[in-house]
């Protein structure tokens, strides 16, 4: 995030399928709160073991319906503007 644009603009949660075990869910609720992976899962197992049928259904509910995060691009400035004109058809 080194944009000042991204401090302001609201976050989305998104599934990591990318960082995520089973279904991402777990990574993208970390994402989303800048919280570390490690810990959310640690706190998702600990309600799963006091309420393992509640939390079965929320996870496999969060992993359907949370959308897929979109890829992101860390190149330089240049290159990113290129690849974003290319994507919205004008360079083309």
């Amino acid at each position: 995030m080194n944009d000042s644009r991204d401090r302001y603009r609201p976050r989305r949660m998104y599934r990591n399928s990318e960082r995520g075990v089973i279904l991402g869910a777990c990574a993208g609720l970390a994402e989303c709160f800048d919280w570390p992976v490690w810990l959310t899962r640690v706190g998702v197992l600990a309600l799963a073991w006091l309420f393992p049928v509640s939390v079965g259904v929320a996870y496999i509910v969060a992993g359907s319906i949370m959308p897929e995060r979109p890829l992101r691009y860390c190149g330089k400035g240049d290159e990113r503007s290129f690849w974003q004109s290319r994507r919205n058809g004008a360079g083309a």
